[in-house]
């Protein structure tokens, strides 16, 4: 039995550049829908969740374009509010190789998210509540993303954070830093990459050894533990009583924009069948389970890079569970 998920935050329409080696040299752009938590809930519901989406959109073709794909997919949208005043948001992307990506923001609609868009009986038998740090860059909706979190957290929703420090849309690094800080001492689960931990914690020493920084001190609130993804390289979960490290799978990868959302995604539905009660629960976790959680979300993660674009490539539970059938005969486990 899953509980219910809320993701709150971005959604926009990536327009993924083709031909030339920048974004300047493409000839040619694909509308894709995304945005991290948008991707994340999506994830989620093909993980089997009860997803529901918070975000806003432009009264317009690609605002209709999202609502019909998150509809589509499975997601709640009745908390996706269609914008009088603003376009849909664009970002248009170059994929890459190794999962990196350029990025160039349009600003419209999600920028405008506020405390309003959310109604207080969203967060009444919340099983976990995502957001990200793309909302913390514009003051409306770091408002709205602020309040979330408290309000999941009083509520005893697990709360995660995703860094996803997108730099286009900082005016430095240390005004984004700032930000990050303050939604981070907020939740219960914080989630980055290898790039954001370095922004977080410097360079100095192991992933571990920087992501323990992250944790609240015992009997305090704030982060219980930290995951970092490592792309093809898996991922590391940090806590006050250990680490523990996926090596992540190989597989022939096609375009990497949306694997750590997915991997988000799935860890939120996984928390929200098999979990307890927020930071509390984080703390009862054992290495066992926190090594099947992680193996689960790289194996999701590592299915969506075999399609183009994020939201159509998240795969299904049961797309998972061949996969990790497959691995372990092959392992004889």
């Amino acid at each position: 039995m899953f509980g219910r998920i809320a993701l709150v935050g971005e959604i926009l329409v990536d327009l993924l550049g083709e031909g030339g080696e920048s974004l300047e040299q493409a000839t040619l752009f694909r509308p894709s829908p995304g945005g991290a938590p948008a991707n994340a809930a999506v994830a989620a519901s093909r993980a089997g969740a009860e997803a529901v989406f918070v975000g806003r959109v432009g009264n317009d073709a690609f605002g209709r374009l999202l609502r019909t794909t998150l509809a589509n997919a499975g997601v709640d949208v009745h908390l996706l509010r269609a914008d009088p005043a603003l376009c849909t948001t664009l970002a248009f992307v170059l994929p890459a190789a190794r999962g990196a990506h350029g990025f160039q923001f349009m600003r419209g609609a999600d920028a405008a998210l506020n405390p309003d868009d959310l109604p207080a009986d969203l967060f009444v038998d919340l099983s976990a509540l995502g957001c990200g740090g793309v909302s913390l860059s514009a003051p409306a909706a770091r408002r709205a993303t602020l309040a979330a979190l408290r309000a999941a957290g009083a509520a005893g929703a697990l709360t995660l954070f995703d860094v996803n420090w997108r730099p286009p849309l900082w005016a430095s690094s240390d005004q984004a830093l700032a930000a990050f800080r303050g939604a981070i001492a907020l939740a219960d689960l914080v989630k980055c990459n290898e790039a954001e931990l370095e922004l977080l914690c410097g360079s100095q020493g192991g992933v571990a050894e920087r992501a323990r920084g992250l944790l609240a001190p015992s009997g305090r609130s704030g982060p219980a533990a930290v995951v970092v993804t490592l792309g093809p390289g898996g991922a590391e979960w940090i806590d006050r009583a250990g680490s523990v490290r996926h090596p992540g799978f190989t597989v022939p990868a096609v375009d990497a924009i949306g694997a750590g959302d997915c991997f988000t995604g799935t860890l939120l539905a996984w928390w929200a069948r098999c979990g307890s009660c927020g930071a509390a629960g984080l703390r009862e976790l054992s290495p066992e389970r926190i090594m099947g959680l992680l193996e689960r979300c790289d194996a999701a993660a590592a299915l969506s890079t075999l399609q183009p674009g994020a939201m159509g490539a998240m795969p299904a539970a049961a797309e998972v569970d061949a996969f990790l059938a497959r691995v372990h005969r092959r392992h004889g486990g």
